[in-house]
């Protein structure tokens, strides 16, 4: 078959790199089928969604799958009610967070303009689709697949078999970003999937499950080698939590120091003790971005996020010691159900007193995302209309409790606050350089100003 791997462009929000999904989705096509990978991530909108659909008139794939997620959903739609008018006989296929969760509501508007949307993994589902769709056979054992039935109704196949082994998985391929890699010096991997804990804002869980599965060390190797072999210098990490187990850890900083190679890394701020921290630093880690969220502890134990103040102290002053190799930051978030002034005094009054970071927290406002129990708990109660999905390309902050002008100063208060600490190596995200058609507008000043302007207009628009 000819198949077409498409990421849609955004019209709000350019997620930095490229898709690491198509990249194992090209891979376990590959050897049976002629597969285009054709990464949108960053483009322009309008021009992205033209470009696709010429190629889609002149190349007719027997099918496009589709990857989206709640920021590109706009331009997924766009491609989805489109693909079929073009090349009638072209299957059209989706996955992602967004689908596997909302599969009802896009079949019920998108019925006739798409076949089937795939649950969770897609390495195994995605190519026992294809080889159903050239034998002509059914779809009944197909995990996690929806598909159509007739007059409207659609029928959703139990997700199960999930890969228990990621190294089984072929390598992935990067050869369709091998110019960003090449340009930016700089490569995203992931080596795990799935989270052992279930925090209410996120929707790794949900999608991935909480039954964790890791790449081993000798694997992770083979992944560096490839994209080094592509030009990167650097790589980022994009586990939710890398350090999953400390002697894990440290075997795969061991294996990462023999590769000579930069990253960066985000982590849970347990477990860690000085002889992760100390390996890391020494095999080329440059930066770990703590998962923190709030220092309140009302509002941890109301996000489920299992960590202590005292834990996330700990991490910080452990980092603290080596800022001769590495940076430190944390990711926080503001506007969670519950938030108040006072939680966010908290916040701030332990952090000024305590933690001790290179860089400060980099705080966001908390977006309503489907797969996670804010979600949930939302449309459970009636508090949030679904049907914005299909209406708006936006992705929404909640701002029920609060405006967004507060919101917006309480997130620029948590960004002030922390202890400086001096450092004396490069931050890893200035060595990066822009990627294609990423262009330096002017000075940095202009810039700045000008994506502070974007996200200030964003932010007036996306509230919920």
């Amino acid at each position: 078959m000819k198949i077409a791997l498409v990421y849609p462009p955004t019209s709000e929000l350019n997620l930095k790199g490229y898709s690491l999904g198509l990249a194992y989705l090209s891979a376990a096509l590959n050897r049976e089928h002629e597969v285009e990978v054709y990464n949108y991530n960053g483009k322009e909108f309008n021009p992205s969604i033209k470009s696709f659909l010429l190629q889609v008139r002149s190349k007719k794939p027997d099918l496009v799958a589709i990857s989206f997620n709640s920021f590109n959903r706009w331009g997924a739609y766009q491609l989805i009610k489109r693909i079929k008018k073009i090349s009638p006989r072209t299957y059209v296929v989706l996955g992602g967070v967004h689908p596997s969760t909302l599969y009802a509501q896009i079949f019920k508007y998108f019925y006739h303009h798409l076949d089937f949307i795939i649950q969770s993994e897609g390495e195994r589902s995605l190519p026992e689709l294809c080889r159903a769709l050239e034998a002509r056979h059914d779809f009944t054992g197909i995990s996690g697949l929806v598909y159509k039935t007739g007059n409207g109704a659609i029928a959703a196949n139990k997700v199960s078999g999930l890969v228990s082994k990621l190294d089984d998985l072929a390598l992935p391929d990067y050869s369709y970003a091998a110019s960003e890699i090449r340009q930016k010096g700089l490569a995203y991997l992931i080596t795990s999937r799935g989270c052992p804990v279930n925090c209410s804002f996120c929707s790794t869980s949900s999608f991935w499950g909480q039954n964790v599965r890791m790449n081993s060390p000798e694997r992770i190797a083979a992944e560096v080698e490839y994209v080094k072999s592509l030009g990167a210098k650097r790589i980022f990490f994009h586990d939710d939590t890398f350090n999953l187990g400390i002697d894990r850890t440290i075997r795969v900083a061991e294996v990462l120091k023999k590769l000579d190679i930069e990253y960066a890394i985000s982590c849970r701020v347990t477990p860690v003790n000085e002889e992760m921290v100390a390996s890391l630093a020494d095999s080329g880690c440059r930066h770990i971005t703590w998962g923190v969220e709030t220092l309140s502890e009302n509002m941890l134990k109301s996000i489920n996020k299992k960590i202590t103040r005292e834990l996330v102290k700990q991490a910080f002053d452990i980092c603290a010691k080596f800022t001769d190799k590495m940076t430190t930051s944390g990711f926080f978030c503001v506007g969670t159900p519950g938030e108040s002034a006072a939680t966010v005094k908290e916040t701030i009054d332990y952090a000024n007193a305590n933690l001790r970071s290179t860089h400060g927290p980099g705080t966001s406002i908390l977006y309503i995302l489907p797969g996670t129990k804010v979600y949930a708990d939302l449309v459970s109660k009636k508090k949030f209309n679904e049907k914005i999905w299909i209406k708006s390309g936006h992705v929404y902050y909640y701002a029920q409790e609060h405006s967004m002008r507060v919101l917006n100063r309480w997130r620029k208060m948590i960004n002030r606050s922390g202890i400086k600490i001096p450092y004396t190596v490069k931050y890893f995200w200035d060595a990066v350089a822009p990627g294609p058609g990423q262009k330096i507008l002017g000075s940095r000043r202009l810039a700045k100003t000008i994506n502070k302007t974007k996200r200030s207009i964003n932010m007036l628009l996306s509230r919920y």
